[in-house]
């Protein structure tokens, strides 16, 4: 990409939000060319407490595929856990977190963004995945938040 756009070199930033937040902090964790990331109630935080919480979705599939193979499951999630590669990113990071998500336990995307070592700002979400009275409110603040955020990395500049 840099190849066809080299006016972006050190203007990149990542968002990515539940999966996409979850591969963000895997990746972020080792790619040198973004400068500022945001992760949205990023899954694949924490794996041993993910395998014990409830939740639906992926999480649910894995904790059924854990109970018929288990050692072979802890040998492969070892290596996918967003909390663990969040311990080695070296950006500024901005993180939404939710009090309560059926889908992704926020104990796992709170380890993500605690795991953070460097410059990072939280905005607690009341929920995610799952719509709440406050939600459009949020959004708007969360919104805010993130122009904020990545102005730096503006084009105008």
């Amino acid at each position: 990409m840099l190849t066809l756009f080299p006016h972006l070199k050190d203007r990149l930033g990542y968002l990515g939000i539940s999966f996409a937040g979850g591969i963000g902090a895997l990746a972020l964790a080792w790619e040198q060319r973004i400068r500022l990331g945001h992760l949205n109630v990023p899954t694949f935080g924490h794996q041993p407490l993910r395998l014990r919480l409830k939740s639906q979705g992926s999480a649910d599939s894995v904790q059924r595929f854990y109970c018929q193979q288990r050692k072979k499951t802890l040998k492969v999630l070892r290596y996918y856990d967003a909390a663990t590669a969040a311990k080695y990113i070296r950006i500024p990071m901005h993180c939404a977190c939710a009090e309560f998500d059926p889908c992704v336990a926020p104990p796992g995307q709170f380890a993500i963004y605690n795991a953070l070592p460097n410059d990072k700002k939280l905005f607690v979400l009341r929920a995610g995945h799952f719509s709440y009275p406050e939600q459009e409110q949020q959004r708007h603040e969360l919104l805010k938040q993130l122009e904020d955020f990545f102005a730096p990395l503006s084009l105008t500049t």
